[in-house]
């Protein structure tokens, strides 16, 4: 028994063959082929699922993070740095309280960011009036009893543009200040050859105002 091409199958499910084409292979199904009634089977159950997924709308701050984040690990340094983006686990706003993450007030914001065995704690406070922010963190070692990392230089920038810059004290610990921005990340320099990075996209601060809204 001659089998139709894969093709063949995709054309059919999508009504791309023509009358007489499709009579062919109606009859060919018809007759008991199981490779071929497997192969179309497959077609129309992935020409349901993509029916379906373009029905999918992501959330608006998930798209803004994404595209934060790709502006965010464009090549900017000498070849041969890696950049690594850091995975959010802790949102004060979203989640109670965990073990280790420091306190926060009920004007700020509190983040926990891993990158491997890093972990860098972010306290985030917002001045809606003037659109200032204030950053605290620190960055520890999961592997050395949550021990800080000190003299790690961490720049705050945007795009291309490096706002402010600092270094770990002996606990670990940095501040940073600026200006809201649609767009910001901090760049953590492990050693010469590895920088984290951590995205603060617009939503953050859309969040955060919102969250202290008055009631």
């Amino acid at each position: 028994m001659r089998h139709f091409s894969l093709e063949n199958w995709a054309d059919f499910a999508n009504h791309k063959v023509s009358v007489d084409e499709r009579a062919s292979m109606e009859r060919h199904l018809e007759m008991g082929c199981s490779h071929c009634s497997h192969v179309i089977a497959e077609w129309q159950s992935l020409k349901r699922f993509a029916a379906q997924e373009s029905q999918n709308n992501p959330p608006g701050e998930v798209v803004a993070f994404v595209k934060a984040s790709f502006r965010a690990l464009r090549p900017r340094r000498a070849p041969g740095i890696v950049e690594t983006l850091a995975e959010l686990v802790f949102d004060s706003f979203r989640q109670p309280a965990l073990a280790m993450v420091r306190s926060c007030a009920v004007d700020s914001r509190c983040l926990l960011y891993r990158a491997g065995p890093m972990l860098i704690d972010l306290n985030l406070n917002l001045t809606q009036s003037s659109g200032h922010i204030a950053l605290q963190g620190q960055v520890m070692d999961s592997e050395t009893e949550w021990k800080g990392i000190e003299e790690i230089s961490v720049l705050l920038q945007s795009g291309q543009e490096t706002i402010a810059r600092t270094q770990t004290n002996e606990f670990g610990e940095f501040q940073l200040e600026c200006d809201a921005r649609k767009s910001l990340q901090i760049s953590v320099a492990l050693n010469q050859q590895k920088n984290v990075l951590i995205v603060l996209d617009e939503t953050v601060w859309t969040t955060h105002q919102g969250a202290n809204a008055p009631q």
